[in-house]
């Protein structure tokens, strides 16, 4: 609601025994009890341990509504950068408040509420402090978008919407360094003590044993799409590169399984962590709806003040059977890096982001050639940008201005997203971007891809191409197999897709 107050109680970096916790929690309930504007929030953040999302994750099941693990790489790369909007773990815990955008205007809608939301002041035991003091622990909102809109209203993705992002109830959140957890709740809420002490108690049993059982129900049925209409449909798109209508079409395959028993989303996301620190593994349960669950080496934009990170990530080849004979990954790397079709594709991303950057006044720098990448199946062409903004923007309206690259959708942009629109079921948030904003616009996000949606014991996933003069279906069919099998893996199963 517009101008509605929020207040912070934050205890001081330290050990986060039951103690300092609990007395966080209650002089953080007396401030927000006390305060005059009741209708607000009150955000009450007290240390904790440093512990993995899917341990947070086993223990809240179906109320967890966001997770969120950098990649290994970028964790390391942010250390000591975290207050200035570097890489930190999340997980969010029910709603506080949330926010829905609608169609074309999805966007900018979100951007709108969240700006009327934001925090002007903080209480830091009874002391009214700038909302920066609160540091890695500051209020953040988590969610994400669908591909397109529209694409999110049936199932499997019913209750996502086209645009969704929420200020969790309780929000987990660690720098690597030192962890916070944080509550914001109603100040009329404030006096219910014992059910905020009793949810504090549930987060105090995961802190003290941070376990995730391991394993899947047995997986009981593969429903790929067939290699046939796969074959079909990149025909249909090479021809229409011939004859001038697009450039390039980025074309999605879906491999539905059916589990024993319900998919548990803790073991899927441990798993991921364990076979795919390389990636940012992401979890986004909207209310109502099943979780996306994501293990994406694709990062879409980071924003930390005015500096501007993306990643163009187009042109892939597989891992080769012989990649542990020496030689083998490196071979195969430079294969990738010779291939004409491979290096046009990627070009065609890397314009683009360039242009969406430069468009909103940014200050671009990228490498002239492109690096490979290596993940665990394939290797990617990939070009990371950094930028200087000129102006502040939020890092929405940098996605708005970003999504879908060519990478996701192809080229010309327009004419892309139609052809998907008419030759595919709806994508719903496959290959969208999903993330998390602060009160500042400062945020990341990234490109949900290599993922899928889980609802019961059914696991909907899919896996992409992109598709350029010259692409052979057979090889972007193996391509899409390698993809799927990040999830199939944690799954339970490495067996190819088709």
């Amino acid at each position: 609601m517009p101008g509605m107050g929020v207040s912070a109680a934050a205890s001081t970096p330290g050990s986060a025994t039951v103690d300092t916790s609990l007395a966080s929690l209650r002089a953080g309930l007396r401030a927000a009890a006390n305060r005059d504007a009741r209708d607000g929030l009150t955000v009450i953040a007290m240390t904790a341990p440093v512990i993995d999302a899917a341990a947070l994750v086993e223990a809240f099941g179906d109320e967890v509504c966001f997770a969120w693990s950098p990649t290994t790489e970028s964790a390391a790369a942010a250390d000591g950068a975290t207050a200035a909007g570097g890489t930190v773990a999340i997980v969010g815990v029910g709603v506080a408040r949330e926010l829905r955008g609608h169609g074309d205007a999805r966007w900018s809608e979100i951007v709108r509420q969240a700006r009327a939301l934001a925090i002007d002041h903080a209480v830091s035991n009874g002391d009214v402090v700038a909302v920066d003091a609160l540091g890695t622990a500051r209020p953040r909102w988590v969610g994400g978008a669908a591909f397109a809109p529209g694409s999110a209203d049936h199932a499997p993705w019913t209750g996502f919407g086209d645009a969704w992002f929420a200020l969790p109830r309780w929000t987990y959140v660690n720098d690597r360094s030192v962890g916070w957890l944080v509550l914001a709740i109603d100040g009329r809420d404030a006096t219910d003590a014992t059910r905020w002490e009793a949810e504090l108690a549930r987060f105090r049993a995961v802190f003290a044993h941070p376990v995730v059982t391991p394993g899947q129900p047995d997986l009981v049925e593969h429903q790929p799409d067939t290699a046939a209409e796969w074959r079909t449909r990149v025909t249909a798109i090479t021809d229409a590169i011939a004859h001038g209508t697009v450039s390039k079409v980025v074309a999605a395959r879906q491999h539905g399984v059916t589990l024993a028993g319900r998919v548990r989303p803790a073991a899927l996301l441990a798993a991921l962590d364990e076979r795919h620190g390389d990636t940012t593994r992401v979890l986004v349960r909207p209310p109502g709806a099943g979780a996306l669950i994501a293990a994406t080496p694709e990062q879409l934009v980071r924003c930390a003040g005015d500096v501007v990170t993306c990643d163009a990530l187009a042109g892939t080849a597989r891992i080769p059977d012989d990649a542990l004979i020496p030689g083998g990954r490196v071979a195969a790397a430079a294969g990738l890096f010779a291939s004409a079709k491979d290096r046009r594709e990627h070009a065609l991303v890397v314009d683009a982001i360039r242009a969406a950057l430069e468009g909103a006044g940014a200050k671009v720098e990228a490498p002239r050639e492109p690096g490979v990448k290596p993940l665990r199946h394939v290797l990617h062409l990939h070009t990371p940008f950094r930028a200087t903004l000129t102006a502040p923007t939020h890092v929405l309206e940098l996605a708005a201005r970003l999504h879908p690259t060519p990478a996701m959708g192809g080229t010309p942009t327009p004419v892309a997203v139609q052809w998907i629109r008419e030759h595919e079921p709806a994508r719903g948030w496959y290959a969208s971007p999903v993330g998390w904003f602060d009160l500042d616009g400062n945020g990341e996000l990234v490109v949900a891809i290599r993922s899928g949606v889980i609802a019961g014991p059914r696991a909907h996933l899919w896996a992409g191409a992109g598709i350029v003069a010259g692409s052979d279906p057979d090889r972007e069919l193996g391509e899409t197999e390698h993809k799927l099998c990040a999830m199939l893996g944690a799954l339970g199963s490495d067996e190819p897709a088709a």
